[in-house]
């Protein structure tokens, strides 16, 4: 069941009125909505699980909300404040705070269109601020690992931050409920990592993170979408490597220091990759060495 504007949805014990429909994927939607309690804008994501789809549906559900709910008491600035959780009608629904701002990706196309280049300096100022949220996330009791960063899901807000938006839950129940080629991917094909397609049968870490994150400032410094994970894994990948001085030479920004960093978060291989969000956050921005001065 998909909401149209102007629809009520109750939640637990507050009406939310819905303002318009944000984005729908395959299984899903989200929404602008006015929670009518607290007089705010929030965001609510509808996740809707077909029944027609049979199977283990119901463990399928569960393990949905049980991850949705390890959302809620996360509290950090560069991720949105989960205001509550709740089911409806067989569906799910996470209530968040609303982002108002512009995607990277959006920012991104205003720039090519304008034959610029995204500077180095503004592309590293918000990389250190998704490392900051991906260290939080990864360094939870039980980590939480996003599975889909791309520009799409990275809100510029008016106030300055990059917020990380639109963890890849449904991206896991459609992977569960579909068995697909090797070019299914939990995550968008152009930013996922090789461990991340459907037959690779290979363990998805907080390594995957940190290479959509290298594939996504790739993207935002060249213009154009990396090399994918999925060709370059092809016996004939020679054609689609990641060479030194590409950045360089498509940006005039970029200095061969930091394309280094996006190739390493980049690799094909986890354990080649930097092994943390704050490894990559040194190797960005490294620490200051402060020598005292006499008095």
């Amino acid at each position: 069941m998909y909401l149209f504007a102007g629809a009520s949805l109750w939640g637990n014990e507050v009406e939310y009125k819905i303002v318009r429909e944000v984005a729908r994927g395959g299984m899903g939607a989200i929404y602008r909505a006015e929670d009518r309690v607290h007089r705010r804008i929030v965001a609510i994501k509808e996740a809707c699980l077909d029944p027609a789809c049979g199977g283990n549906l119901k463990q399928i559900r569960e393990r949905l909300i049980f991850e949705m709910r390890a959302l809620m008491p996360l509290d950090h600035p560069n991720i949105p404040k989960v205001y509550e959780q709740f089911t409806r009608y067989e569906n799910a629904y996470l209530v968040m705070e609303f982002i108002e701002g512009q995607t990277l990706q959006k920012i991104q196309e205003q720039t090519v269109a304008a034959r610029q280049r995204l500077e180095e300096a503004r592309v590293l100022g918000w990389a250190i601020q998704v490392l900051d949220a991906l260290a939080y996330l990864h360094g939870q009791p039980k980590p939480i690992i996003h599975r889909d960063i791309k520009p799409e899901n990275l809100i510029l807000s008016i106030d300055g931050r990059v917020v990380l938006v639109d963890f890849g839950l449904m991206k896991q129940v459609e992977r569960q409920l579909e068995s697909g080629p090797l070019i299914h991917a939990v995550g968008t094909i152009e930013f996922a990592p090789p461990e991340q397609y459907a037959e690779s049968g290979a363990h998805t870490d907080h390594r995957s993170d940190i290479y959509s994150l290298g594939a996504s400032m790739y993207y935002l410094l060249a213009g154009h979408l990396p090399p994918r994970a999925v060709d370059r894994m092809l016996p004939m990948s020679m054609s689609v490597p990641l060479k030194r001085g590409t950045l360089t030479r498509i940006n005039p920004t970029v200095t061969p220091r930091i394309e280094a960093i996006i190739f390493k978060a980049m690799e094909l291989e986890p354990e080649e990759r930097f092994q943390s969000a704050r490894e990559m956050r040194e190797a960005i921005c490294p620490s200051r060495r402060f020598i005292p001065l006499p008095f």
